[in-house]
């Protein structure tokens, strides 16, 4: 049953989620022959500098539109799914809470996920064609030595970390919406009011942790070299993901707690 619902949840979200970001992969093909196959970056200048700031303005602008709609789109099935008039029906069916709650965690990360990986796609065709490739060649050793990495090495790693945030956070917007329903007036406005003070007090949190263990970047992260930035990297990584996962173990133990004890749905 398990499955049924996970399939449930993607079908009902696959229009809007193949669309917009079938819209997202025509503009990087759009951009990619108009303007980035025809830069050249033999002879910099300031009219090239400024031309290449505004496109990576415009582009990251776009992702970010893309990854919130996608969030929307995760926290709309949700609520929808399990708080709204169709949310009746959702209850009366054979299944467990936990059963409801995992099947959303489930298809929201597989959206989350999936959102991440094409919009990588994406920034990786706008940035493989030859004059651009030809261009990182030439600073390709001195990159690779200031980062401690190759740049395609870097990438993937960042890849991965998105990959694995993705399930914190589907939890923290799931944990968002179901304290939003405890404020039955403004249960929109509560569900918004709830992620911002929680994204908050997470950064707070992650501030404080890394001003004790010595993490915070300053003066002596700077004078690093590459390898040594990169075994910072990963140290302030691991630190990172153990506290995501302290978080979004609280989070879901929350949002169950909340949905079976406050709103009676469990």
């Amino acid at each position: 049953m398990l499955g049924k619902l996970v399939k449930y949840d993607l079908k009902a979200a696959a229009k809007i989620f193949i669309l917009i970001h079938a819209v997202y992969m025509l503009i990087c093909f759009a951009a990619r022959f108009l303007y980035m196959d025809r830069l050249d970056f033999s002879e910099p200048s300031e009219p090239l500098i400024f031309s290449l700031i505004l496109f990576i303005s415009l582009i990251t602008l776009l992702v970010s539109a893309l990854s919130i709609i996608t969030c929307l789109q995760v926290a709309f099935r949700f609520y929808r799914n399990l708080f709204s008039k169709e949310g009746y029906l959702s209850w009366t069916l054979p299944v467990s809470g936990p059963q409801h709650l995992w099947a959303k965690i489930i298809s929201g990360y597989i959206l989350m996920a999936a959102d991440c990986i094409i919009i990588a796609a994406g920034i990786l065709f706008l940035v493989t064609g030859r004059n651009v490739t030809a261009a990182y060649n030439t600073v390709a050793d001195e990159l690779t030595a200031e980062l401690g990495c190759s740049l395609s090495t870097l990438s993937l790693i960042l890849l991965a970390v998105c990959l694995i945030s993705c399930i914190s956070s589907v939890i923290m917007i799931y944990f968002s919406v179901v304290v939003g329903q405890l404020f039955p007036s403004h249960r929109v406005l509560g569900a918004v009011a709830a992620y911002f003070i929680t994204n908050f007090i997470i950064q707070i949190i992650s501030v404080i942790f890394m001003l004790v263990l010595g993490f915070l970047p300053g003066y002596n992260t700077a004078m690093l070299d590459g390898k040594a930035m990169m075994e910072h990297m990963f140290r302030l990584l691991a630190l990172s993901f153990l506290l995501m996962l302290v978080i979004t173990i609280a989070q879901y133990i929350a949002s169950h707690y909340i949905m079976k004890k406050k709103i009676n749905l469990l």
